[in-house]
């Protein structure tokens, strides 16, 4: 009863209330005669990959993570979201999630999951590029075996 009640008094309070129009510089638009709200399309895609076995100290290994499915032409990144692992984490790991190519990274080594903002306003339609190096030279033993790698980059 109390929200039909509050309902019927705000209907009256407002039923006394005349929109008229609102003044734009030369010209007027009548109130109520809005045009409908703009909505950009939003999504995400989501890939992961199985990284390669690490062998050696200082060499690159890299894991290219694809897009998948269609993303609208124009849709930029809003947040990216990763989970790398590996059999084991060798010590002197390094490791840097990447877009397109290496050129563009982001040392991820201290968290194996998490959600950046760094590749914010980019193209949501390309490829990301996990890098894994182990510092130092010579052969890397036991062996970290790769693992999935994943990313699910959100985009507007």
């Amino acid at each position: 009863m109390y929200k039909i009640v509050r309902f019927f008094i705000l209907l009256v309070a407002f039923s006394s209330v005349s929109f008229t129009s609102v003044a734009q510089g030369a010209h007027s638009m009548p109130m109520g005669h809005a045009e409908p709200p703009i909505f950009l399309a939003s999504g995400a895609w989501v890939n992961s990959a199985v990284g390669d076995n690490i062998t050696q100290r200082g060499q690159l290994y890299t894991t290219s993570i694809p897009v998948l499915g269609s993303v609208p032409p124009g849709s930029t990144i809003t947040s990216v979201n990763y989970n790398w692992s590996l059999s084991y984490i060798p010590a002197g790991l390094s490791v840097y999630l990447c877009y397109i190519d290496t050129t563009a990274c982001v040392d991820v080594s201290s968290y194996q999951s998490g959600g950046l903002s760094n590749f914010n306003g980019l193209n949501a339609d390309n490829n990301f590029v996990y890098a894994f190096v182990v510092s130092g030279s010579g052969v890397l033993f036991p062996i970290a075996y790769g693992q999935s790698n994943q990313i699910i980059v959100n985009y507007q």
